[in-house]
């Protein structure tokens, strides 16, 4: 007995065992061969491309979360709980750094945050080093983090 009235066999039953209504296509058999799955590779810029870049679902609820969040407006408060409106903090956060505003800085932060689960700052003193001047997002994949003898980050 070959495969083709193996298949036959099952597609038409015998007279009899099954109630067998008439078609004018015949019987039809579908047969397809399944792949191996290509895997992303687990790396930042792999995942970052497959499912954030080319998903334009994840793309647009990522960017949607990173904008909004970027929108809510940040507000400084003494010890005594008065609204400070001028500060070095807040225009610091408004103007982190000549390439980039306060609402693409922190989109930048918001969008790392959800696609690599992190979010680096780079702060750059000021000369006396009392103070961050500016401050650049950084790429998540391109971090490490040092241990400290402690156990807490020391670089």
């Amino acid at each position: 007995m070959g495969l083709r009235d193996l298949v036959t066999q099952w597609v038409r039953p015998k007279a009899g065992a099954l109630a067998v209504k008439a078609s004018s296509a015949g019987p039809v058999v579908a047969w397809s061969q399944v792949g191996k799955p290509k895997w992303t590779p687990r790396r930042y810029e792999s995942l970052a491309e497959e499912g954030f870049r080319k998903n334009v679902v994840a793309y647009r609820c990522v960017m949607q979360i990173a904008t909004s969040a970027a929108a809510v407006p940040w507000l400084l408060y003494d010890d005594s709980g008065t609204e400070i409106d001028r500060h070095p903090l807040l225009d610091l956060l408004r103007h982190p750094n000549p390439l980039q505003d306060g609402m693409a800085f922190l989109e930048n932060i918001y969008a790392n945050l959800q696609i690599a689960g992190n979010a680096y700052v780079e702060a750059v003193p000021s000369r006396d080093g009392q103070r961050p001047v500016e401050l650049y997002a950084l790429r998540p994949d391109r971090m490490k983090v040092v241990p400290g003898p402690a156990g807490l980050p020391q670089g």
